[in-house]
């Protein structure tokens, strides 16, 4: 150093500063320079942060419109061979040695030389530390609110588990996490129902909060719809299935065809006029003149169309 060396000015009006991030925004200054000349910064300058932190940051700066003295370089730039940092190696004590606990039994960090506390355990706040964190917020400083947990009694005030579980429809340690789509109720174990939307099933209790795809029922959409009918609510009624038991609960469909005289996958339209029997595939007697005929011996029980008469409608 000295002004015999041209990077001594690019030092000059230096800060240092201790933070929990690479911020020193949200640091402590613990030094700024604003008298130290071209002839009096020292080449190993010391200074004392009572203070605690994970990063110790060299700043300095020249901003636009701000005349600084004569010495002070125009532009900033860092030529450190060295820095050592000094401090206690756990925390919870101080002293010249670090080897006095902090006086405040719930206290993490205490000024390395009164034992004044700094910083409190997770879970504890106050100027001594007495304080717990009330119900429902744990952390630094009780800063941090305790997720959905089953009890709120049981979050853990130093990092916020749920001690007991969470609250249904929420899973994870801290309760934060809402089920997955189509999970529901405690640990988000459950599966929802046959809801008409998935993204409406309630993670909570599993009802549909817009109803059930077609062939299913009740608040859970887990129920089938009842024998002989079928569709959006179960209001369809099913139709000439050969079984009834065969009726797809979800769009009518006959799997197993229809009764005698009757067609469709619906099985609910009768034969055309002079047709009967199992697929309709059955020619009455006299099919032009009966006006319907026995679904077993094809004869014209159901009388003759106009203009003809006679037993099987032949005259």
């Amino acid at each position: 150093m000295g002004p015999s060396n041209w990077r001594t000015k690019y030092f000059l009006g230096f800060s240092v500063y201790v933070s929990n991030t690479t911020d020193r925004l949200q640091g402590t200054l613990c030094y700024k320079d604003d008298n130290f000349t071209l002839d009096t910064i020292p080449a190993v300058f010391t200074t004392t942060c009572p203070v605690h932190g994970q990063y110790v940051i060299n700043y300095n700066e020249r901003l636009p419109g701000v005349t600084y003295p004569d010495d002070y370089s125009d532009s900033v730039a860092t030529h450190l061979c060295e820095v050592e940092v000094y401090g206690c190696p756990a925390t919870g004590y101080f002293g010249s040695n670090c080897s006095v606990p902090c006086p405040d039994v719930n206290c993490q960090y205490c000024h390395i030389e009164t034992g004044t506390c700094q910083g409190c355990k997770l879970g504890y706040k106050g100027h001594r530390c007495e304080i717990t964190c009330e119900r429902g917020t744990y952390g630094a400083g009780c800063k941090e609110t305790c997720g959905h947990c089953r009890d709120g009694n049981q979050c853990s005030i130093n990092n916020g588990t749920c001690l007991t579980g969470c609250d249904a429809g929420y899973k994870g340690d801290l309760c934060k996490t809402a089920c997955d789509r189509g999970w529901y109720g405690y640990d988000c174990k459950e599966t929802c129902g046959h809801c008409r939307d998935r993204y409406q099933c309630s993670i909570i209790n599993g009802l549909c909060r817009t109803g059930c795809d077609p062939g299913y029922q009740g608040d859970l959409c887990k129920t089938s719809c009842d024998r002989g009918s079928y569709g959006s609510e179960c209001n369809e009624t099913c139709g000439h299935c050969r079984d009834v038991d065969h009726c797809s609960n979800i769009n009518g469909t006959c799997s197993t065809g229809c009764d005698a005289d009757y067609q469709g996958d619906l099985c609910k339209t009768p034969c055309p006029v002079g047709y009967f029997g199992e697929d309709c595939s059955k020619t009455c007697i006299n099919s032009y003149t009966c006006d319907g005929c026995n679904d077993v011996s094809g004869s014209c029980d159901y009388g003759c169309r106009p203009g003809w008469i006679g037993y099987f409608c032949q005259k």
